[in-house]
C-alpha cells in the first residue's frame, strides 16, 4: 500500500548519491562508542520521533550529508535528497551566558579531578549532574530545545534530513565532546584558559621553570657534610592523571558503574597527592 502522508498521496523518493559525502564509521550497529555521543543517541530517541530517525541514520551510514559545520550554539549542514539541490540543515542550541559559564566553570574548579581530566581533553560522566545542578542542562531536556529548520518539503519537523544530522553529531561528539560546550556557547579553547587560570591544580612544568635554581655550594666540607648544605627542593602536582589509560578503550570485564578512566584517574590523583605529601615531609 502507498503510504499516506498529510492529506497527500506520495511515493516514497530515493536520494541521489553523494560523492564524498559525509558518513558514519559504522555501517551497522551502535553508532556512538563513549558515554557522551549514546547519552546524545538516548536523548533523541527519547523525543518519539519515530521512523524518521531510522530514515536519518540510514542517510547518515550512506552519506548523504555533504556538509556539516559546528559554530558556537548553532549546526549547519547540507543534505542531499531526491532534489537536485541538497537540503540546507540549521539547529540551533539554547546558549548560555557569561554569568552562567562562571558558575559552571567554579562549580569544576570545586572538583579537581575532573578538572584535570578536562584538562587532559576527557569529559568525565559526573560532569552532567554539575550542569543539570546549575539548571543549564549540557543535553537538551525536551525536543523544544533545539531549534531545527530544514528546506525540504517534508513537513515533519524533525525530518529524516534532520535525523541523519543528529546521527552524525554523534559521532563528531564521540571524537571531541567539547563540541557539547561549544554548542553552548564556550569553545574549548575558551574553556581550557579558564580552568587554567581559575583552578588550583597548576602544571608541574610551569611551576619548576618559575623557580629559581639554587646553586651547589663550591666549598666540599659544605657539601660533604661538615657543614649542613641548604637544599631547596620544589614539589608540584602535575595537572594530567592516567595519562595512559586515558589512551585505552573501553575494556569488555570493567563491570563497575565507575568508567575505567574515571576511576583510574582517581587512583592516579590520590597516589600523586600522597607522593607529594610523603616528600614534603621528607624534605621539611
Amino acid at each position: 500500500m502507498t503510504p499516506y502522508y498529510f492529506n497527500d498521496w506520495y511515493k516514497p523518493s530515493i536520494p541521489k548519491p553523494v560523492k564524498g559525502g559525509i558518513k558514519t564509521k559504522t555501517s551497522r550497529g551502535a553508532i556512538a562508542s563513549k558515554w557522551w555521543g549514546k547519552r546524545w543517541i538516548s536523548v533523541l530517541e527519547s523525543f518519539s520521533i519515530g521512523t524518521r530517525l531510522a530514515r536519518g541514520r540510514a542517510y547518515a551510514r550512506s552519506g548523504q550529508v555533504s556538509k556539516l559545520e559546528i559554530i558556537p550554539g548553532q549546526v549547519i549542514a547540507s543534505v542531499q535528497g531526491s532534489s537536485s539541490e541538497p537540503y540546507k540543515i540549521t539547529i540551533k542550541f539554547k546558549t548560555y551566558s557569561e554569568q552562567e559559564w562562571e558558575k559552571i566553570i567554579a562549580q569544576l574548579n570545586e572538583n579537581p579531578i575532573l578538572t584535570a581530566q578536562l584538562l587532559n581533553s576527557t569529559m568525565p560522566e559526573e560532569i552532567e549532574s554539575i550542569f543539570i545542578d546549575l539548571k543549564v542542562p549540557l543535553f537538551p531536556e525536551k525536543q523544544k530545545d533545539l531549534e531545527t529548520n530544514c528546506t525540504c518539503p517534508d513537513w515533519s519537523n524533525p525530518c529524516k534530513h534532520i535525523a541523519a544530522v543528529f546521527y552524525l553529531l554523534a559521532e563528531a561528539f564521540d571524537h571531541n565532546p567539547f563540541l557539547l560546550f561549544e554548542l553552548r556557547g564556550k569553545t574549548q579553547s575558551a574553556i581550557l584558559s579558564k580552568l587554567e587560570s581559575c583552578g588550583e591544580i597548576k602544571s608541574g612544568l610551569e611551576m619548576q621553570n618559575s623557580a629559581e635554581d639554587e646553586p651547589l655550594p663550591s666549598d666540599r666540607e659544605a657539601f660533604w657534610g661538615k657543614q649542613q648544605a641548604r637544599i631547596v627542593v620544589h614539589s608540584a602536582r602535575v595537572n594530567q592523571f592516567a595519562h595512559l589509560p586515558n589512551k585505552l578503550d573501553t575494556f569488555s570485564f570493567w563491570q563497575s558503574e565507575t568508567s575505567f578512566r574515571t576511576s583510574m584517574d582517581k587512583l592516579y590523583f590520590d597516589a600523586s597527592s600522597r607522593a607529594v605529601s610523603i616528600w614534603e615531609n621528607l624534605i621539611l
